[in-house]
């Protein structure tokens, strides 16, 4: 890149450039961070409340974050991204301060519901970068946001361990609370905003149908395992919101101004990279679902053949390489996307998370060899998220960036939804025990075994689509554009602006 480049502020020096895009590199940190740094504190909690469904404190943050990303989306789209991105940075304070000073399980859940609003911010900066950065810039800038994901990774269980044994469980939402806060005034004054701006009024029948739709099946399929899959509860749930996604591809195709183009929902860029992103995905939520039991169980018990009998610190040390390389790697895929493509980086994506799935059936328990399996799903982690950001943009047009950055964001949390659901199905099959005490279950060897080559199973359907399709073969542009003339197609190698 020129040492100065043209974006939507003119000509600016290439470290203003980069300074925006570390900005928004840090504030997409919060989307994990809020999930992370919570997920040790749910014991605390569970005591703190007297309650045993706190599990809903998790829960709740993905039901929100499903059922508004639509509306946030039309949103951005048409009062700009960055103007929505702060407010949500708003509310997501509020609702921090809510959890930190709850005085009961209810009010807790409100304040994660308002924490919610901010999981997709990663999707809305994909869409950022691609209006405001110099687009010959966008591919790289695009697998540089990933390298929040990675940072944040390493960074979260760490910090969550210092404040829950300093601060309690009150100490990580106070720190989510400074940490967005401190960002707002920064993120507010330097970075642009995006000038895609969609005149066209918001569908608020299909914002409707398809946000509470994806967040009833979501509720359905994360529940079905305590209720059971065949309860009246579970069904009504699935069938209900089963039945208010056709009625939203019903209404879209009669709709005057829909809230997503259903060519391009399901046109041979779109929909493709969905799918065979979500497959790929699944082995990603898999993999976090169950390394956890398999390293944190105590090791040398009767009857199995993993555990290592890890603490949450240990673990966060033994898988560190995980987010390391999801940090490199990221950029680096980024990179790649431009010069060869990006559905070639989904390729070696899908066969890395394949390799680390076969490793993880083998059920290493030693550090060197979790420490390798780490690195492998790290490193297929990092190619994931920066091909499926370079794939996502060059299959949308400006006036749909907004809108179809948010479905796939909701495509993301159903497809982990659905993967841990599934994966603790399959090992509900072989469980040897239960623990009186504590009420933890302890599972055969079978049941980690099968639940890795399920998802290896359902990876192999992600790899199958990624060879077939023909959209990212050609380099990254970073973004389709609609041309006067009505055709779309990919954008010249030039700055928006």
């Amino acid at each position: 890149m020129a040492p100065h480049s043209k974006t939507v502020l003119g000509e600016v020096p290439r470290r203003r450039v980069f300074a925006v895009l570390a900005l928004i590199v840090l504030f997409s940190e919060i989307a994990t961070f809020e999930i992370l740094m919570v997920y040790p504190a749910l014991p605390a909690m569970t005591r703190e409340f007297e309650t045993v469904h706190i599990a809903w404190v998790s829960s709740i943050l993905t039901l929100a974050g499903a059922t508004v990303m639509p509306l946030i989306g039309k949103a951005a789209d048409k009062w700009g991204k960055k103007r929505v991105i702060v407010l949500l940075g708003g509310v997501f304070v509020a609702g921090s301060v809510v959890c930190a000073v709850a005085p009961s399980l209810p009010v807790l859940l409100a304040g994660r519901a308002l924490q919610g609003c901010l999981v997709g911010v990663v999707t809305m900066s994909y869409s950022l970068v691609r209006d405001i950065m110099p687009r010959e810039f966008v591919p790289i800038a695009l697998g540089t946001v990933v390298t929040g994901v990675g940072m944040s990774g390493i960074a979260g269980p760490f910090l969550a361990g210092w404040l829950l044994d300093d601060y309690g469980y009150t100490g990580i939402f106070w720190f989510l609370a400074l940490y967005v806060a401190v960002l707002l005034p920064l993120f507010g004054a330097l970075v642009p905003e995006s000038p895609v701006r969609v005149s066209r009024p918001i569908d608020y029948p299909g914002t409707a149908l398809l946000g509470p739709g994806i967040g009833v099946v979501l509720l359905g399929v994360t529940q079905g395992g305590d209720w059971g899959w065949s309860s009246a509860r579970t069904v009504a749930l699935l069938v209900a919101g089963v039945a208010m996604l056709a009625g939203f591809v019903c209404w879209e195709r009669v709709c005057r101004n829909p809230l997503i183009d259903l060519k391009v929902l399901t046109g041979r860029r779109f929909g493709p990279t969905v799918l065979a992103v979500s497959c790929v995905a699944y082995m990603m939520n898999a993999h976090s679902f169950l390394v956890p039991t398999m390293l944190m169980t105590p090791g040398e018990t009767p009857g199995i053949g993993y555990g290592a009998g890890l603490s949450a610190t240990e673990y966060a040390i033994w898988t560190c390489p995980m987010g390391l390389a999801g940090m490199f790697l990221g950029p680096l895929g980024g990179y790649l996307s431009k010069k060869v493509g990006a559905r070639q980086v989904l390729l070696a994506s899908a066969v890395l998370f394949l390799l680390a799935m076969y490793l993880g059936s083998r059920l290493f328990t030693v550090q060197w060899q979790v420490g390798l399996v780490s690195l492998t799903v790290g490193c297929a982690v990092g190619f994931l998220h920066s091909s499926n950001a370079n794939l996502v943009q060059d299959a949308l047009p400006e006036s749909q960036s907004g809108v179809g950055n948010s479905i796939g964001g909701m495509s993301a949390l159903l497809t982990a939804g659905i993967a841990t659901a599934v994966t603790g199905a399959i090992m509900s099959n072989d469980v040897l025990g239960v623990d009186p005490r504590t009420h933890s279950v302890l599972y055969d060897d079978r049941a980690l075994t099968n639940g890795f080559l399920a998802a290896a199973a359902v990876g192999t359907v992600g790899l199958a689509v990624v060879l077939l399709m023909r959209h990212g073969r050609a380099p990254a542009q970073g973004g389709l554009v609609e041309q006067e003339d009505g055709v779309r197609g990919t954008s010249p190698a030039e700055p928006v602006g």
